[in-house]
């Protein structure tokens, strides 16, 4: 079945994760996704394990869904071959150190009019670090989230998966969305037709989507930025728990395991309480609300980590889901 993307085609000149990333969820969604590569040497996550027969696993993952060419962009057929092919297509998604398309002479500028260009790097293509080259640790400790990430008592830790590259790469799929409807979509007027509304004379020409690791990473630091602006509040690193909310955690288990129970709304430590058959928590007045509770927050914890210790993971889960 075609999917809503069927008839685009996206040209995919990034490398690692980031813009290959929005150029395979852009695939995912119907286009057609040429990936282009050095040759001889190929795309350098063919090479990062682990690998099954001398083949690449996160290859398998990251490179799916594209057709293949090779085109060598250091020298001037190269760029010549880069250049015609970008003018079959919708979508350049690229993730070079800034000013390196420019070198090379295939730059924006230097491309079709109507096409969309993806461009992803640590800090944006412009401003004072815009140069500095940066993968994903850089884009989670400059946005924010590494010192968020961690024990109150433990120096910071980065995130289980490489976030900034996957979430820029999704925040700029997004906006290639967007940047598609803006140059396709035929607008009307107010009364359902006829002649365009003022202001829409850049119709039909593509779009320069200008994406930093650090700029996605800052979008979901939820209330943080503003606690600061307004509050002089600077945020810390909790773990697993947080200081407006209780009991939520990851709580040991009999057989050695870990569950996550969250129960912060009222209505879900209703439940928690039925579970662990423990109604007299909810006439306690440490546990009447979810502010007594956060300031409570080391006790009811403790009560559900004793709880969780005395059963096996199962059954903890087989008891939280008989009261969902």
């Amino acid at each position: 079945m075609p999917g809503p993307l069927d008839g685009l085609r996206v040209i995919d000149v990034g490398t690692r994760i980031g813009a290959p990333f929005c150029a395979g969820l852009l695939g995912e969604w119907g286009a057609e996704v040429v990936k282009v590569e050095q040759p001889g040497t190929g795309d350098f996550m063919r090479t990062i394990g682990p690998f099954e027969k001398g083949y690449s696993l996160f290859w398998a993952v990251e490179g799916r869904g594209r057709k293949s060419a090779t085109c060598d962009l250091r020298t001037a057929d190269g760029q010549d071959l880069f250049r015609r092919l970008a003018a079959t297509a919708d979508v350049v998604c690229e993730n070079f150190r800034p000013g390196t398309l420019e070198d090379w002479g295939i730059d924006p500028v230097a491309l079709a009019p109507h096409l969309v260009v993806v461009r992803i790097s640590a800090f944006g293509q412009d401003g004072p670090y815009a140069k500095r080259p940066g993968l994903d640790r850089l884009g989670v400790a400059y946005g924010g989230l590494l010192h968020l990430t961690g024990e109150a008592d433990r120096p910071p830790v980065r995130p289980g998966v490489t976030v900034a590259d996957y979430l820029t790469g999704v925040f700029a799929a997004e906006a290639t969305l967007a940047a598609l409807y803006r140059r396709d979509a035929t607008p009307r007027s107010k009364g359902g037709g006829g002649a365009p509304p003022d202001g829409d004379e850049g119709r039909g020409k593509g779009a320069v989507i200008d994406a930093s690791l650090y700029g996605a990473v800052l979008r979901i630091l939820e209330w943080t930025i503003a606690a600061y602006d307004r509050l002089g509040t600077v945020r810390r690193r909790e773990g697993n728990r947080l200081s407006n909310s209780a009991p939520l955690d990851n709580y040991p288990t009999a057989d050695g395991r870990f569950v996550c129970v969250v129960a912060g709304s009222d209505a879900n430590f209703g439940r928690l309480c039925q579970a662990m058959d423990r109604p007299d928590l909810l006439t306690d007045p440490r546990f009447a609300t979810l502010a007594d509770r956060a300031r409570h927050g080391d006790e009811i914890n403790g009560v559900v980590a004793a709880w969780t210790a005395s059963r096996t993971a199962v059954e903890v889960e087989e008891a939280c889901v008989r009261f969902d």
